[in-house]
């Protein structure tokens, strides 16, 4: 049971980040993408969510699969 709510927690924490990174990447975007620097922290932001969002893929999955 102790496992189950560990990866509850997980779940919520990952899913919480991913909407984080989704809103600040808007957020980003809206500013202007003006300058070099500008377009790598966006794709940083968009590696970070397609790593967040699998996360809280596989957790979820190994959370409802049992």
């Amino acid at each position: 049971m102790e496992r189950r709510i560990a990866k509850i927690v997980r779940l919520v924490i990952m899913a919480a980040a991913l909407v984080a990174l989704i809103v600040f990447m808007i957020l980003h975007v809206r500013a202007g993408l003006g300058t070099q620097i500008s377009k790598l922290y966006l794709g940083l932001y968009i590696m970070l969510t397609l790593w967040a969002a699998a996360r809280v893929f596989t957790l979820s999955k190994d959370l409802f699969q049992k």
